[in-house]
């Protein structure tokens, strides 16, 4: 595993002259990608002083993600919106808002059916997401039936956006949650003045820490992860079942975060 910054910056012809002499070439806004190192920290208290946008994330071997008997989500293919988009109304209608805080995004609770506007076409996107909706995964029925289903996972219908039937060729999966907390003391956290919770930033640090009890080949995780408004909870998915989807094409390896 390496740690690497991706530094964003509007860069000064000053602040470019500097970061010249470090080996980088920068002009305008610019982003550069750099590996946490000597380097690296000689250029931090510019970046800081420059208040330059620093995203840190860790880069892993594919054999680090193969050996992982757990590994969390960190990608996937979106498929449109949860509906009704307009002013986040598919909040009211697919949550119970009981215990939502709209300042940080804790606290959702699905009570119905997702809609949406329509499906993926055949043979593309047999796993997908929705936009602004992180801890959920659809997937096309021949797929469940497939993989999920023989594993003890239940699904949900979802519904057409406006006429209210449930769609043949899709369903939501059943993803449970463990109630066992996740080691995350070095991770950093982002705490809400509204509600008094916190969330964990959503870019991961280095490997997750494992779980001593796998509850299900899929499950999510007890903590919240995200930043600003949003919060979700993380999906970690066993070895065999993730191998499983890399093998048949509906997910890219590198969307995989290990644990160890």
């Amino acid at each position: 595993m390496k740690i690497k910054h991706r530094i964003s910056n509007n860069w000064e012809s000053n602040q470019s002259k500097i970061m010249q002499k470090h080996g980088f070439s920068v002009e305008g806004f610019d982003s550069i990608e750099i590996e946490e190192n000597n380097v690296y920290f000689e250029i931090k208290p510019y970046l800081d002083k420059w208040n330059a946008m620093d995203i840190r994330y860790p880069e892993f071997t594919k054999k680090e993600i193969k050996d992982s008997l757990l590994s969390a989500k960190n990608g996937s293919h979106n498929h449109g919106y949860p509906m009704p988009d307009d002013d986040l109304g598919y909040l009211n209608l697919t949550y119970d808002l009981t215990n939502y805080c709209e300042s940080c995004g804790i606290g959702l609770k699905q009570k119905d059916s997702f809609r949406i506007k329509n499906t993926p076409k055949e043979g593309k996107k047999r796993m997908f997401q929705l936009i602004w909706v992180n801890d959920e995964i659809f997937v096309d029925t021949s797929l469940f039936n497939e993989v999920f289903k023989p594993l003890g996972i239940k699904s949900k219908k979802v519904l057409k956006y406006k006429k209210e039937i449930a769609f043949e060729n899709v369903v939501q999966l059943v993803i449970p949650e463990t109630e066992e907390n996740l080691n995350l003391k070095d991770n950093p956290k982002e705490d809400c003045c509204e509600c008094n919770n916190w969330k964990y930033q959503p870019m991961p640090q280095g490997f997750y820490p494992n779980y001593l009890n796998t509850i299900a080949p899929i499950f999510k995780s007890k903590e919240y992860f995200g930043s600003g408004a949003s919060a979700f909870k993380r999906i970690f998915i066993v070895k065999e079942l993730r191998d499983k989807l890399i093998e048949l094409k509906i997910e890219k390896i590198n969307w995989y975060v290990p644990t160890k």
